[in-house]
């Protein structure tokens, strides 16, 4: 069997190790500058939101992007997504307030959804299935140099030069990447010739079809955005609008998840809501250990950024050890272990809030929950795939994406709101942080009860997962 890098996958693959190392440069980066950037433009309380809202709006591009690559391939896609990318990043490092930058992080998550959704889809139409966990290994594997460039090298530009400087960077890089590393990326095309053009039944179907996804996916992301507004707002604000948002949500989200989704159904609707509920906990860790340790421990930036290099590096050293051919464990198996792992860790990070304890604590649990996410992350990603018909690889790996995306925006949201009330009540920050940590550590424990439900449905059909996607 042709490796990762034999003649027939050297390009593309260089080109999708490229991109994903533009995309964790960009995430490790932007997350080491944003405590200056937020308190330099006088948005503390909206800290939460310029992270909700960038997850928010990728919801859109997920969506989009999925069903469009399905029938044209994911290069075009691949390409629109950098170019929004870097307009959303270069309006965020030129704000001179709070709204243009919120702005400019929304146009970021519009690009980052769709450039996340078309890689993975070239993972699947373009490496036969005993590659792909390799490939996600790999994936993984390109966080490693921008974990221990990416944040030292952000965090002192942002020290002894400024915030702006991190984004522009990052501007500057994602045009590059659009101009070399999408090319290779053009020749992987829909999964086979059909009649979706348009100008037949089929594609008239499919573009309506289209059309109610997008409809529903801007649905959606207004009602997250909402709910990640009403996360900031102060007083008796956030009521209505965490209201409005659930309600938008309710009546939209049903349509873009695989059916029994929400109901944590056994096979690939658990695998999907495993994704969500396990990055929402993580995010909301990562996103604010941060923050704790400027804000709490009179920490550095760059001194900061470094537990998000620890988290990284443990990221990709298990995503390694899942991607071995000779796996001892079932891919099932090893997704449960990533789970107790994560949840341990999270509960971990509670402790370094205690001023008792050193400051390294946290940082510690963030990097053991990182080991534990290079476990599952992967393993959901190469069942799902494994799982879904050729021309459904685009939408499943959207759904990934969204419940990745949807539920980190209802719990940053969340916890962005009892981080604000606690901060307020308490007139510290200690107790905020243990708050925080303490509902994310909750949620990966949710994680490791729907681990247990990611064992497919045992059939003889081999459209049985089409079936799965057949209506209510």
């Amino acid at each position: 069997m042709d490796g990762l890098f034999s003649r027939p996958h050297r390009a593309r693959t260089t080109a999708v190790a490229g991109t994903f190392v533009l995309v964790a440069f960009a995430g490790l980066a932007l997350s080491t500058a944003m405590p200056v950037a937020v308190q330099e433009l006088g948005g503390l309380s909206l800290y939460a939101l310029a992270f909700g809202g960038f997850l928010a709006a990728s919801i859109i591009g997920t969506v989009v992007v999925g069903g469009h690559a399905d029938r044209h391939g994911p290069g075009p896609a691949l390409f629109a997504g950098l170019c929004c990318f870097a307009a959303g990043t270069l309006l965020a490092g030129t704000a001179g307030a709070m709204p243009p930058f919120l702005l400019g992080r929304c146009v970021q998550g519009l690009g980052g959804g769709a450039v996340t959704v078309a890689l993975y889809v070239v993972v699947g139409r373009a490496y036969p299935a005993p590659l792909r966990p390799r490939m996600f290994s790999l994936i993984t594997a390109c966080w490693i140099l921008p974990s221990m460039l990416g944040p030292p090298v952000a965090g002192a530009v942002t020290e002894r030069l400024s915030w702006r400087w991190v984004f522009h960077a990052i501007a500057v890089l994602s045009v590059v990447a659009m101009v070399v590393l999408v090319r290779p990326l053009r020749k992987v095309g829909p999964p086979g010739t059909t009649d979706d053009d348009g100008s037949g039944q089929a594609g008239q179907s499919a573009q309506a079809g289209q059309s109610g996804q997008v409809r529903a996916a801007v649905t959606v992301a207004i009602g997250a955005g909402l709910i990640g507004y009403a996360g900031s707002a102060k007083g008796w604000q956030a009521l209505p609008l965490a209201a409005l948002g659930l309600t938008l949500l309710a009546v939209s989200v049903r349509t873009l998840l695989p059916p029994g989704t929400l109901r944590a159904r056994r096979g690939l609707p658990s695998l999907v809501l495993l994704r969500g509920v396990a990055a929402a906990a993580y995010f909301t860790v990562e996103s604010f250990i941060p923050l704790m340790l400027v804000n709490e421990r009179s920490l550095s930036p760059t001194a900061a950024g470094m537990s998000l290099t620890g988290a990284a590096l443990s990221w990709a050293g298990a995503a390694w050890l899942q991607g071995r051919p000779r796996l001892p464990l079932t891919r099932e198996r090893v997704v449960l272990i990533g789970a107790l792992v994560h949840f341990c860790a999270a509960a971990l990070t509670i402790a370094g809030v205690l001023r008792a304890l050193p400051a390294v604590t946290a940082a510690v649990g963030l990097v053991v929950a990182g080991f534990g996410m290079g476990l599952l992350l992967p393993g959901v990603g190469v069942l799902t795939l494994d799982r879904s018909a050729p021309d459904r690889q685009g939408a499943n790996s959207a759904a990934l994406q969204l419940a990745d995306n949807l539920c980190s925006v209802l719990l940053v949201g969340a916890c962005g709101a009892a981080f604000n009330a606690a901060h307020t009540r308490a007139g510290h920050d200690a107790g905020a942080f243990a708050l925080v940590f303490a509902v994310a550590a909750t949620v990966a424990g949710g994680a490791c009860l729907l681990a247990g439900r990611v064992t497919a449905v045992t059939t003889s059909d081999p459209r049985a997962e089409e079936k799965e996607h057949a209506p209510l």
